[in-house]
């Protein structure tokens, strides 16, 4: 008896082993468990691309939208320009405009070089009248010339996305900021006086 097992027992296990090689059930389950994480990390890069891009939509629109409504002014108030940051603050919703940093100089072009006529600033820092800009916002030679008051308008926004730690992994960076800059001559009159009050 024992020697009829021993026997059959190669035929038995060669059958076993061309089961196991013929059987194709379970490929599909296998190759959908490789490629899940792949799938999820291109998904979560496309879901994350997009809201970027949107909110760079916005910033670009706020920025030009603070730039053209004081362009349209010959004077601006407090009362005034805390309603421009209020429209510009509403461009960027449903995203949190407190992460904006919205900044508005004016500068005057003169032969002795550019000079900051006046400066307001919602969560970010205002220029300093009478001196240079900085650097980064300093009026073009193809925009303005000697002579003209340039209104310079630049929105800020530090785009930190859900996945930072892949992101900072693949980017070398978690946050991102998205800024855009926009130059506009006043559209009545040459200049624009800050009033306060």
């Amino acid at each position: 008896m024992a020697v009829a097992w021993v026997k059959a027992a190669p035929v038995a296990l060669k059958r076993l082993v061309r089961r196991f090689l013929a059987e194709r059930g379970g490929v599909s389950a296998v190759e959908f468990a490789l490629i899940l994480p792949l799938m999820l990390v291109i998904y979560a890069g496309c879901s994350e691309v997009t809201t970027a891009l949107v909110i760079d939509r916005k910033v670009s629109r706020a920025a030009s939208t603070i730039s053209d409504l004081v362009a349209q002014q010959t004077s601006v108030s407090t009362t005034l320009m805390n309603g421009i940051f209020d429209a510009t603050a509403a461009i960027i919703e449903p995203y949190d405009a407190s992460i904006a940093k919205v900044l508005v100089v004016v500068i005057d072009i003169k032969s002795s070089g550019q000079t900051v006529a006046w400066s307001k600033a919602r969560y970010d820092t205002a220029a300093t009248a009478n001196v240079a800009p900085p650097t980064a916002l300093k009026v073009p030679s193809t925009i303005g010339s000697v002579g003209d008051e340039v209104v310079v308008g630049r929105v800020t926004y530090s785009y930190s996305s859900p996945f930072s730690n892949i992101m900072q992994s693949i980017t070398g960076s978690s946050t991102y900021n998205l800024s855009h800059i926009f130059y506009l001559k006043p559209r009545q009159g040459t200049t624009i006086t800050f009033t306060g009050g």
